[in-house]
């Protein structure tokens, strides 16, 4: 009755050990965090500068300029960075750098190759000193010709032929210029004219000519006409062939001696009211720079000559930008700067991580690289080999004075095989590790079994025993009798 009991309770408790089995198998393991992909940045192309520079304080204007201009910016074409600025927003005259517009409008609505006609209106209300390429009333000439008579040589009629040629009149054209202006962003300028001639309601700023500028640089006609020193203009039907010359002397390889080497286009202007002004670019191989300078004044040298200044002061501007900054790798694919340990390596324990993208930056000329900090972010502090070369295995966020440079994935730069026998060894510790509660269950159940099947065994050893002395004692009886019948049956003995 014993026995039973405690089977009984041997079976409950095997019972409740098998409906606890589900539930640890069942457990959910923690993954380790994943990386959202929207979170990482999208990759530069290989020659795309990283933008994240910014000019912590500009310089002193009269450490760059012999005479202060009215107004003046100088910008890296690239980034789009301001390294200079001085009175940006400042509303000033604009003189002949208003035809920059006029060139934008005249390239996006207009076709080079259509022939226009001098209209008599075009050549109304015009200065009689200001600059001209002679047309003629009645003359013919395309639009591409017209264009390089109104940017190379400065013409004032050649604008007015060609905003009659896109609007149907001046007053229109104008119109479309104001439009075309505030569409750009323009908050500080008012055309009037189409040529810059002054009127006191004719006005622009630094910021607003660069804006017009870097739309009108996205032409490659544009680049190409501004940058023109001389153009001859074929025959026309009332003129013989013209050569026209640029009036930007920062082009011009002449005794003025202000060439400069690294300068292209764009438009000069001059009035008495507006004073000096020039939109240039500049090029060293490094960095492209644009330069934006009105109101640089006219002034007399100590031989009496009189002198623009915007020019001069423009090849400063250009000079500083060149000195004072750089486009620089910052970070480059070639060397690592992390490193992970690989599990279960046939060779060596860690591998190298480097970027997969270089960061090119404009930057302080005389930056300090041991301030560019590196923000490594490794999802995981060790890896599992196999690890392939270029598998990506984190991330770094370039930074330099709490300004973001740029980003770029991390990839190991050398693949690492696996060791076979670590990895089985690793497979069997884990298992181990992962699954202890069935071990547990495993010897529990073992060493009931055993329990079980030594009860058993007891209990029919023991029931042998009394068998055994069962028999043992009916075969002592069984003498007994015997031994009682000799007697009876031989009483004297």
């Amino acid at each position: 009755m014993k026995i039973r009991k405690f089977l009984s309770l041997l079976l409950i408790a095997i019972f409740l050990l098998t409906m606890a089995m589900p539930i640890a198998a069942t457990e959910p393991e923690v993954a380790p965090e994943e990386v959202p992909v929207e979170s990482m940045p999208a990759p530069a192309e290989p020659d795309e500068m990283q933008v994240g520079f910014t000019v912590q304080q500009f310089a002193n204007p009269m450490d760059i300029f012999k005479f202060e201009p009215a107004a003046a910016m100088l910008i890296e074409l690239n980034s789009g960075v301001v390294l200079f600025q001085l009175d940006p927003d400042e509303r000033n005259f604009p003189a002949s750098t208003t035809k920059i517009m006029t060139c934008l409008l005249a390239l996006e609505h207009g076709n080079l190759q259509d022939v226009l006609t001098v209209s008599a209106t075009a050549l109304e209300g015009l200065h009689e000193s200001g600059s001209t390429a002679d047309l003629l009333e009645g003359e013919q000439m395309t639009l591409e010709n017209l264009l390089y008579c109104t940017m190379v040589a400065s013409a004032n009629e050649a604008c007015n032929v060609i905003a009659e040629y896109i609007s149907g009149s001046v007053e229109n054209f104008v119109a479309l210029m104001n439009q075309r202006a505030q569409e750009l962003g323009c908050t500080n300028t008012h055309y009037v004219n189409p040529h810059g001639l002054h009127d006191e309601d004719h006005y622009s700023s630094a910021r607003d000519v660069a804006l017009i500028t870097l739309e009108a640089l996205k032409h490659e006609e544009f680049v190409k006409i501004t940058n023109t020193v001389q153009r001859i203009v074929p025959a026309t039907n009332l003129s013989a062939e013209r050569k026209l010359d640029t009036t930007n002397l920062l082009l011009q390889d002449t005794s003025t001696g202000y060439y400069y080497s690294k300068a292209s286009g764009i438009k000069t202007g001059f009035t008495t009211p507006a004073q000096c002004c020039l939109v240039s670019t500049a090029d060293d191989g490094n960095i492209r720079l644009l330069s934006i300078m009105l109101g640089a004044p006219l002034v007399q040298d100590e031989n009496e000559n009189w002198i623009k200044r915007n020019f001069p002061d423009t090849i400063n501007l250009f000079e500083y930008g060149f000195n004072s900054f750089h486009k620089s790798t910052v970070m480059s694919t070639l060397y690592p700067v992390a490193e992970v340990q690989v599990n279960q390596s046939a060779g060596a324990q860690t591998v190298a991580l480097a970027p997969t993208q270089e960061v090119r930056c404009l930057i302080d000329q005389d930056y300090d690289p041991d301030e560019i900090i590196l923000d490594i972010d490794i999802p995981n502090t060790t890896v599992d080999a196999p690890v392939e070369a270029g598998e990506i295995l984190g991330h770094v966020t370039v930074s330099y004075h709490g300004m973001v440079l740029g980003h770029s994935d991390l990839a190991a730069i050398t693949s690492i095989a696996r060791s076979e026998i670590t990895h089985r060894a690793d497979e069997t510790k884990a298992y181990v590790e992962n699954n202890w509660w069935k071990w547990l269950v495993g010897i529990l159940i073992l060493f009931i079994v055993l329990m079980v099947g030594y009860i058993v065994f007891l209990y029919f050893y023991r029931k042998q025993m009394r068998r055994r002395k069962v028999a043992a004692r009916r075969r002592a009886l069984e003498m007994q009798r015997r031994r009682q019948q000799l007697r009876d049956f031989f009483p004297d003995n």
